[in-house]
């Protein structure tokens, strides 16, 4: 099985609150234990639990790839050494803009970074996940982790991109994708969406159709 869906204690917005990459799933400490099995299974990696800066919002403050993940300044001491036990490369990333879940859109390929980032901050970023990082837009909005989710595999966007701006998202990331929503009808799919290479787990307002777009999306139809 390939999807699954779930909540976040009743929430839907699972890419708030969750990470993935090809190798490990970081999830909150207080997720349901049906949460981490849907993760487990779909997903297919390990599956830990952590805080950032003391909150549950995984999502919205880390950014990660196969290679690490990069953390806002306000992350602990504790919290960093904790993703590092668990074989992550982890990076504080000193900007203004904390919610580098929401600011980068990254896979084991490329990186795109809202432009009001800052050139040391974009250096540590490309430091961290090993991967070249540019700056750029989804859909017009500068918050690209938000907007569009990417695995090593596919890649769904919002559904206001451009034909220009898709094509080129496609041939930075090296991936197919497609446009969609989550959620009965959100567009802002990164707050909706925890995926990568094996499957993708969505939140259980997520409709028949837009799980379809998703596999799309996300390279699975013929699976």
């Amino acid at each position: 099985m390939h999807f699954a869906r779930a909540t976040m204690e009743g929430n839907s917005f699972l890419g708030v609150f969750a990470r993935a990459s090809d190798r490990l799933t970081v999830l909150p400490r207080n997720a349901p234990e049906k949460l981490k099995r849907a993760c487990a299974e779909v997903l297919k990696t390990p599956v830990i639990t952590a805080s950032i800066s003391n909150s549950s919002l995984i999502g919205v403050f880390c950014a990660m790839n196969s290679n690490g993940a990069v953390l806002p300044s306000t992350a602990y001491e504790s919290e960093i050494k904790w993703l590092k036990e668990n074989a992550l490369n982890a990076a504080v990333v000193d900007d203004k803009r904390s919610a580098l879940g929401n600011n980068l859109l990254v896979n084991d390929n490329a990186c795109l970074a809202n432009p009001s980032l800052s050139k040391t901050s974009l250096k540590a970023v490309e430091d961290c996940l090993g991967v070249e990082v540019v700056t750029g837009t989804v859909g017009g909005s500068r918050i690209v982790g938000s907007a569009a989710v990417v695995t090593n595999r596919g890649l769904l966007t919002r559904t206001n991109v451009s034909e220009e701006e898709f094509s080129f998202l496609e041939e930075l990331f090296k991936v197919k994708g497609a446009l969609g929503t989550a959620n009965m009808g959100v567009s802002f799919v990164g707050l909706c969406v925890i995926a990568n290479s094996h499957g993708f787990v969505v939140g259980e307002m997520t409709t028949g159709f837009e799980v379809q777009r998703m596999d799309e999306a996300f390279g699975f139809i013929g699976d």
